[in-house]
C-alpha cells in the first residue's frame, strides 16, 4: 500500500470510528432535543409576540363540541385576543412572551359582532349536556434522538408549563398513543386538570418518569402533541339549556427552564445542536488528518 493510500485509509478509519463513537452515545439516550415548543400568542418564528386579532402560527383546534359549533367554522388555526377583549374580563394578563388565543368563530360582542378579529365570544353553558362548548386546542412538536419515528423515548423528559383558561382544561400528551393530535376528544387520566382557571395561572409538569412510562405521559422520537381541552361552561354546573355566547380562551407559557431532559434543563425554540455534533467531529479529524499527511509527506521528500 502507498503512503498516500495508507493515509486515506486511516483517515477512513478514524471518521468511521467517530461516527460510531457518535451512534453509541445516541444510543445511550433516546431523547437528545425537544424543539418547537411555543407558548400560545407567538409569531411564526417564536421571536416574538403575534399580532392581536390575527391566526397564530402553532396552536389549532383540532376539534370542537357543542351546540352551535361545526368543524368548519369553529376548526384551524386560534386567533390572538385582542387588549379589548382582555379588558374587564378578569382574565390574567398577556406576559411579555405570550398571549391568550381563542378559537376560530369567536365573536367581538356577547350579542354577536364580528367574526375571528381577536374577540373571545363563542357558544359554551354549563359542564354537560348539548349545550357544553368544548374546543380541544393542539401544539405539534418535535423530540429528535436515537430510534425510528415512533419509538417511545425511555429517559426522562419533564416539560413544565403554566397555563390558564376560561373556564376549565384539561392537558393531555399524545392521547391515545403515538400520532394522537386532539382530532377527537381524548379520554382516559389527563396529564393536568384545572377549574375556574380563568383568573390564575397554575404550574403544570408533563413528565414520563425515569423509564418513559411511569409518569403521567409518553413521549416519542418525532412529532408529538400537546393538547388541551377547555370547556367554556359559563362558571355553571351541571347542564344548562342556555345557548349565550360566552368569553372562552386559552394562554399558555413555560417556566424558565422548566423542560429537561434526564434532569438538565435545554430550549425548546431552537434546531438541535446535537445533530450537528458528528459531522463537525469528522470534519475536524478529517482536517487534522490532511494537514498531518502534508506534513509527513513534506518530510518524506
Amino acid at each position: 500500500m502507498s503512503l498516500k493510500q495508507s493515509s486515506i485509509a486511516k483517515i477512513l478509519s478514524a471518521v468511521i470510528a467517530v461516527c460510531l463513537w457518535c451512534a453509541d452515545v445516541a444510543q445511550a439516550q433516546t431523547a437528545s432535543a425537544i424543539h418547537g415548543l411555543y407558548y400560545t400568542g407567538m409569531n411564526t418564528l417564536g421571536t416574538g409576540l403575534q399580532t392581536q386579532g390575527t391566526q397564530e402560527s402553532h396552536w389549532s383546534v383540532t376539534y370542537v363540541s357543542g351546540t352551535d359549533l361545526t368543524a368548519a367554522a369553529d376548526e384551524g388555526a386560534a386567533y390572538v385576543l385582542t387588549n379589548s377583549a382582555l379588558t374587564g374580563s378578569g382574565y390574567v394578563a398577556n406576559t411579555t412572551t405570550a398571549q391568550w388565543i381563542t378559537a376560530p368563530g369567536a365573536m367581538t360582542a356577547q350579542t354577536g359582532g364580528t367574526v375571528n378579529s381577536g374577540g373571545d365570544f363563542l357558544p359554551g353553558n354549563g359542564n354537560s349536556g348539548a349545550n357544553e362548548g368544548v374546543f380541544v386546542y393542539t401544539l405539534a412538536f418535535q423530540i429528535t434522538g436515537s430510534g425510528t419515528a415512533g419509538t417511545l423515548v425511555t429517559n426522562a423528559i419533564s416539560i413544565g408549563l403554566t397555563a390558564a383558561a376560561d373556564d376549565q382544561y384539561s392537558i393531555y400528551v399524545n392521547p391515545g398513543g403515538y400520532g394522537g393530535n386532539g382530532t377527537t376528544l381524548p379520554t382516559g387520566t389527563a396529564a393536568v386538570t384545572r377549574t375556574s382557571a380563568w383568573t390564575n395561572t397554575a404550574v403544570g409538569t408533563l413528565q414520563n418518569g425515569t423509564n418513559g412510562t411511569n409518569g403521567n405521559s409518553k413521549f416519542y422520537i418525532g412529532t408529538n402533541y400537546i393538547t388541551i381541552v377547555v370547556d367554556n361552561t359559563n362558571g355553571i354546573s351541571g347542564s344548562s339549556t342556555s345557548t349565550q355566547l360566552n368569553a372562552s380562551g386559552l394562554l399558555v407559557y413555560e417556566l424558565s427552564n422548566g423542560v429537561t431532559i434526564n434532569g438538565t434543563p435545554i430550549t425548546g425554540f431552537v434546531p438541535e445542536v446535537g445533530t450537528w455534533l458528528p459531522v463537525v467531529a469528522a470534519l475536524g479529524l478529517f482536517g487534522f488528518c490532511s494537514r498531518r499527511r502534508r506534513t509527513d509527506s513534506f518530510s518524506v521528500v
